[in-house]
C-alpha cells in the first residue's frame, strides 16, 4: 500500500485538479510531497527502529498511515490533502524502514533470496501498480476511494502483524539521536528535491537552481564529515565501502527512475492521445503487476543459486525491449504492443532482484541500516524518475514545437508522441547504464573468486 500510494495518485491528477479547484502541476504536489517526506525520514526511522523494536515501528507505522488515508479520502482542499499526504508518508516511512530488518531476522540466510524476493515482489507491484489500479478505481468511483481503499485493508494488516509478528522485547531508557547528522541530512534532502521540482518550473540553467545545487553540495560534503566524527553516526558510511552494496542501490534506483516514466508517460498517451477511458488505460497497465507477481519470486528463488547480481544483470537485458518498444510505438500501433511492452516490463521488473543484492551485499553489521538505505534509494529513484519523466516529455514537444510547451498538445497530438518517445530514449540510456554498473561487479567477484 505504501508503494501503491507513490503513484497511483498520478492518474487521478486531473480529476483532483477540477474537484480541488486547482492547476494541475499543483495537483501534481499530491504526489511529490508524498515521495520527499518519505526519502526524508526513511533513514531516521532506520536507525530509531533499532532502539525502539522493528515489529513496533512498522506496527505503529501501518496505524499512521491507515489514518493519513483515512484523512486523504475526506480532504476537499488542497492544504488539508497535502497535511494528509504527509501523514500518510510518515507512517509509510516507519514500515519502509523496518520491513527487510524483520523479513532477514526471522529467515534463515539460506532463505533470505527467496523470502526477499517474494518482498520484492510486492514492493514493486505496489510501485507499478498505482497507475492500473487508480485507473479502475476512477471507472467507477471518485478519487477518494483510491485512498479509502487503504483503511480496511491496513486494518487487517494491523491485526495480522500483532498476531503472526514474532513479540519484540521492550526497549528501555531514550532512543540515542544523531541530531547533527539527521538535521544535515534533511537539509540535504529538502535542497536537493526543492532544486528538482523547482528547476522543472524556472529551468535548470537559473541561478537560483544553480545555488540550490551548490548548496546541496555543500550539505552531502558536511553530512558526511558529521558522520565520520559520531560514535552513533545516523549511517555509518562504511557501509558504502562495499562496491556491490553501492552499485547496488545505484542499479536499482536506475530501475525505479525507469518504472516511473511508465507511471507517468503511459497515463497520458493512452488517455489523451488514444482517448481511452479510465479502466481500459488501468486493464491495460494492469499487465505489468499482473506479471511482476509471478516473475518476482521466480526470481528470488533463482537467486538463491545463482546470485542476485547475475540474475538482475540478465533482467536488465530484457528492460531493453519494452523500451525499445515505448520508443518506436505510434497510435497506428495495435494495442496489443503496449501490452506486450508492458508484460516485458513487469516480467524484468520481476526477475531484477534489488533487495536480495542489496541486503547480500550488506554486512551482518549493517543489515539494519541496509534496508532503510535500499528504500531510500527506491524512493529516490521514484521521485528523480518523476522529475525526469516529466521535464524530458515537455522538453521533447518543446522541441518539436519551437518553443517551450508545459502541457499537452492539444492542438498538435503528435507532438505528444515525438517527446514521449524523446523521453523514452533516455529511459533506454539508463537502462544501458544500469548493465555497465551490474557487469563491473560481476567482473570483480568472478576476479575475486578465480
Amino acid at each position: 500500500m505504501s508503494t501503491i500510494d507513490a503513484s497511483i495518485v498520478n492518474i487521478a491528477v486531473p480529476k483532483m485538479s477540477r474537484d480541488l479547484h486547482i492547476l494541475n502541476n499543483q495537483a501534481e504536489w499530491v504526489v511529490s510531497v508524498y515521495l520527499v517526506t518519505i526519502c526524508v525520514l526513511l533513514i531516521l526511522f532506520g536507525r530509531l527502529s533499532d532502539q525502539i523494536g522493528r515489529v513496533r515501528l512498522f506496527q505503529i507505522g501501518t496505524l499512521i498511515f491507515v489514518t493519513g488515508s483515512l484523512f486523504c479520502g475526506l480532504s476537499v482542499n488542497l492544504p488539508t490533502i497535502l497535511a494528509s499526504r504527509m501523514l500518510q508518508a510518515l507512517g509509510a516511512s516507519m514500515t519502509m524502514a523496518t520491513n527487510f530488518g524483520i523479513i532477514t531476522d526471522i529467515f534463515p540466510p539460506s532463505r533470505h533470496g527467496l523470502a526477499l524476493g517474494v518482498n520484492s515482489s510486492f514492493v514493486q507491484v505496489g510501485n507499478i501498480a498505482g497507475p492500473g489500479i487508480g485507473g479502475l478505481i476512477l471507472s467507477v468511483l471518485n478519487w477518494h476511494y483510491i485512498f479509502f481503499i487503504n483503511v480496511p485493508i491496513g486494518i487487517i494488516a494491523y491485526f495480522l502483524g500483532h498476531h503472526f509478528f514474532p513479540r519484540a522485547k521492550r526497549h528501555v531508557g531514550r532512543p540515542a539521536i544523531d541530531v547533527p547528522g539527521y538535521l544535515t541530512y534533511a537539509a540535504m534532502i529538502i535542497s536537493f528535491f526543492l532544486m528538482i521540482f523547482w528547476g522543472q518550473v524556472i529551468g535548470f540553467g537559473h541561478w537560483k537552481i544553480l545555488c540550490l545545487a551548490g548548496l546541496t553540495l555543500a550539505l552531502i560534503i558536511a553530512f558526511a564529515l558529521i558522520e565520520r566524527r559520531q560514535s552513533k553516526p545516523l549511517i555509518d558510511l562504511r557501509i558504502f565501502h562495499n562496491l556491490g552494496f553501492s552499485f547496488g542501490i545505484i542499479s536499482a534506483m536506475l530501475v525505479y527512475m525507469c518504472g516511473y516514466f511508465n507511471n507517468v508517460i503511459m497515463p497520458f498517451y493512452l488517455q489523451d492521445r488514444l482517448q481511452l477511458s479510465a479502466g481500459i488505460t488501468g486493464l491495460i497497465l494492469m499487465a505489468v503487476p499482473i506479471v511482476n507477481v509471478f516473475s518476482a519470486p521466480v526470481g528470488g528463488t533463482i537467486s538463491d543459486h545463482i546470485g542476485a547480481e547475475k540474475i538482475s544483470f540478465f533482467a536488465l537485458f530484457i528492460f531493453l525491449v519494452p523500451e525499445i518498444i515505448f520508443i518506436l510505438v505510434t497510435p497506428q500501433w495495435s494495442l496489443l504492443w503496449l501490452v506486450i511492452g508492458l508484460a516485458f516490463f513487469g516480467c524484468a521488473n520481476g526477475a531484477f532482484q534489488n533487495n536480495p543484492m542489496i541486503m547480500g551485499n550488506a554486512g551482518k553489521e549493517f543489515h539494519r541500516i541496509a534496508g532503510s538505505i535500499a528504500a531510500l534509494g527506491r524512493n529516490l529513484g521514484m521521485s528523480i524518475g518523476l522529475a525526469l519523466a516529466t521535464t524530458l516529455l515537455y522538453h521533447g514537444i518543446s522541441l518539436r514545437a519551437g518553443y517551450r510547451m508545459t502541457t499537452f498538445p492539444d492542438a498538435h497530438p503528435d507532438w505528444f508522441v515525438w517527446g514521449m518517445h524523446y523521453a523514452y530514449a533516455f529511459a533506454l540510456g539508463l537502462i544501458v547504464v544500469a548493465i555497465g554498473i551490474l557487469g563491473v561487479v560481476l567482473r570483480r567477484k568472478a576476479s575475486r573468486t578465480s
